[in-house]
């Protein structure tokens, strides 16, 4: 039934398992984190992108199941009407680049994304609108289908605006499920076959990190997180920049 081997299987579920447990704490970036290590055990960005795609789907799905309650359909709308005509794109963009061009790309906006978050936590937008959000969005949509990460622009814009934690997790936690959802319909209709079918088995261990990186985000501080996570999204964004000699 499943054509990876047995060992792949076991080092992607490690990573996976490693990468939720860390992003779950902070409800973002987990496609970030994993596409840089999965692309190491895949060596196909198609194949990597869409177990990302898979796992961030259950990740986000329970994550937005437990937001139900403070959603804010009217606030979200824009970024969703960005992203829905973008991800295509990115789609289009993964499945003709060379995976050396993808991995220098990826590994270069996981970098910017973490200095960014390391070195501009209180900027502000001056007068944002929503216009911004959907160019924001749009651009989250083209990162979505193209790295499987449309939080990355979006949740930095959330930041911009000055909404509080609660209300960036209202907008970025269902615009990135939707988004998943829409890249994984587009990979499946482009590439049927580099669909891995032993994603669904990663999705245990997605949860159950999920679960666990709640628990200990109650027990450390925030600087603490703060600090290791985006060191560990610089490190990974390296890891990319200088991937494996011989990739194609």
């Amino acid at each position: 039934m499943f054509s990876a081997e047995p060992s792949l299987i076991a080092s992607a579920a490690a990573i996976i398992f490693a990468a939720a447990l860390v992003s779950s704490i902070a409800g973002l970036a987990f496609s970030a984190l994993v596409s840089a290590a999965l692309l190491h055990v895949y060596h196909d960005p198609v194949r990597a992108v869409a177990v990302v795609v898979i796992c961030s789907i259950a990740i986000q799905g329970y994550s937005v199941w437990a937001l139900r309650r403070v959603l804010e359909w009217r606030r979200l709308a824009p970024f969703l009407l960005g992203g829905t005509f973008t991800v295509p794109v990115g789609v289009f963009l993964l499945t003709h680049i060379p995976t050396r061009i993808f991995s220098l790309c990826l590994g270069l906006i996981v970098i910017a994304y973490a200095v960014f978050r390391l070195r501009a936590r209180e900027l502000r937008v001056a007068n944002p609108t929503q216009r911004g959000d959907v160019v924001a969005g749009a651009v989250g949509g083209l990162l979505g289908g193209l790295a499987g990460s449309p939080s990355l622009v979006v949740s930095i814009w959330c930041g911009l605006r000055g909404w509080t934690k609660e209300q960036q997790r209202a907008v970025y936690q269902p615009y990135i499920l939707l988004m998943q959802l829409e890249a994984l319909a587009c990979l499946g209709a482009a590439t049927p076959e580099r669909i891995p079918p032993e994603g669904l088995l990663y999705v245990p261990a997605a949860i159950v990190a999920a679960y666990a990186g709640l628990a200990i985000f109650r027990r450390m501080s925030a600087a603490q997180f703060h600090l290791a996570f985006h060191l560990l999204l610089i490190a990974a964004g390296v890891s990319l920049v200088y991937q494996i000699p011989g990739t194609p």
